[in-house]
């Protein structure tokens, strides 16, 4: 199938071959007919899947020339929000859209409002304000969509997201796009939306082919040295790496700066106009290394990374599907490589527990050396259901997977001394 196929209005078709898109993908071939016509729609979909031009597409279409806010968008970050206004402007350069998210100054915001935005991409809390200060009118929306609900839901925006949605029009079109389907999720839907149509599309998936994934465990004091050796060893076009905190973020970007390495980091800590810069300057290829905390995890319009470190394991452990799903997208390959501590096991199990299968640890000695390693212990951890459903590692391939044990063997090094210059 082919955009032109698709009921979607003239002008973005010409913005479509502009962009060089002709062919929509899977999410966007069978949501957008269902989003014209104006249902209400729950779609799972994987990330990197397409799923913003799938909402955008359809809400452009129906868009009208009146100058009143008419769709709202929410996004669970300000990054998201502001890449998902970008989109908007590639597509259409007549729609008057206006950003809403803090730690700005609201007043711009309020003028933008009040000069007739049609389109507000916004955060939740800020839209909060505005409907506290009386700045901005529901009267006329028609379509609300909840980009990365689920995303939306683990950061504690329930009750926002809820004063929101009791604020707008009755019979307005309600779009939730989910990369999970949790019960919050699920018991949104029930309580605020009308009879929707459900698409389950692809879910993501730890073992995508295009990734070769890599599970180290390392001594805690090591994995600075450790780094610095991949560092070295590998030709990194782009690369990603994930930390858990805003000052390690800060710190282990310094450190990497400090050695000559083009690199820079995101965190929560930056303001909103140096994070957009950040993420600018890295796309451009002004910095090889991006040293993130979650924030940047999920979606961010990030191109043609070609690795990502876990420095830390995500302590949610469906940030390590978002955290690797950043590389080895649009048919290329990439590496993931996750660095494991012996302190990391509870985490290692619900990373386990979340993706059902175990990664198998490759425990480095001195000098990068691997360790020889007992076989996998029994799964006593998991109940004998879970157990059996879950596969058993086997050595990396090119295109496969390290998948993961969580057992360190007792063999395995904590010496300090990697071997580097």
């Amino acid at each position: 199938m082919q955009f032109k196929e698709l009921a979607i209005k003239p002008e973005l078709l010409i913005a479509l071959e502009q962009l060089k898109l002709d062919k929509p993908t899977e999410v966007q071939e069978k949501s957008i007919p269902i989003l014209l016509s104006r249902k209400d729609a729950i779609v799972r979909s994987k990330t990197g899947s397409g799923k913003t031009f799938a909402f955008l597409l359809p809400l452009l279409t129906n868009l009208t020339h009146e100058q009143v806010l008419q769709a709202v968008i929410l996004a669970p970050t300000r990054e998201l929000a502001v890449q998902t206004d970008k989109e908007i402007r590639k597509l259409d350069k007549s729609a008057r859209s206006v950003l809403l998210y803090g730690g700005v100054a609201i007043g711009p915001q309020i003028d933008q409002l009040d000069r007739g935005a049609q389109i507000a991409v916004a955060t939740p809390g800020r839209v909060l304000d505005h409907l506290e200060r009386k700045t901005i009118d529901f009267s006329h929306v028609s379509m609300v969509v909840l980009d990365e609900a689920d995303r939306m839901l683990d950061m504690g925006f329930i009750d926002d997201v809820e004063r929101i949605l009791r604020a707008m029009p009755t019979g307005k079109q309600m779009i939730l796009f989910s990369a999970t389907m949790p019960d919050k999720v699920q018991e949104l839907s029930s309580r605020y939306m009308n009879n929707p149509e459900f698409l389950m599309l692809q879910q993501d998936e730890i073992t995508v082919k295009k990734i070769r994934q890599q599970v180290l465990g390392v001594d805690r004091k090591q994995k600075l040295d450790l780094l610095f050796k991949i560092l070295s060893e590998k030709e990194v076009e782009k690369m990603m790496i994930f930390v858990n905190t805003k000052d390690w973020a800060k710190m282990l970007g310094d450190i990497l700066y400090r050695r000559r390495l083009p690199s820079t980091s995101i965190h929560s800590g930056l303001s909103q106009n140096k994070r957009n810069q950040v993420i600018m300057d890295f796309n451009r290829g002004k910095f090889k290394i991006l040293v993130a905390t979650d924030v940047a995890a999920r979606g961010l319009h990030i191109e043609d990374v070609t690795h990502v470190v876990n420095y830390d394991i995500p302590r949610n452990p469906k940030d390590y599907v978002h955290r690797i799903g950043r590389t080895g997208r649009a048919g290329k390959e990439g590496d993931a490589i996750t660095f494991i501590t012996q302190q990391d096991e509870s985490m290692l199990r619900g990373v386990e527990q979340e993706i059902k299968m175990f990664l198998e640890v490759q425990y480095v000695g001195m000098n990068g050396a691997p360790l020889a390693r007992p076989a996998p212990p029994a799964q006593k951890d998991m109940d004998e259901a879970t157990a059996a459903a879950m596969p058993v590692a086997h050595q990396l391939h090119p295109g496969e997977t390290i998948k993961v044990h969580s057992h360190k063997p007792e063999s395995a090094s904590t010496g300090d001394d990697w071997g580097l210059d």
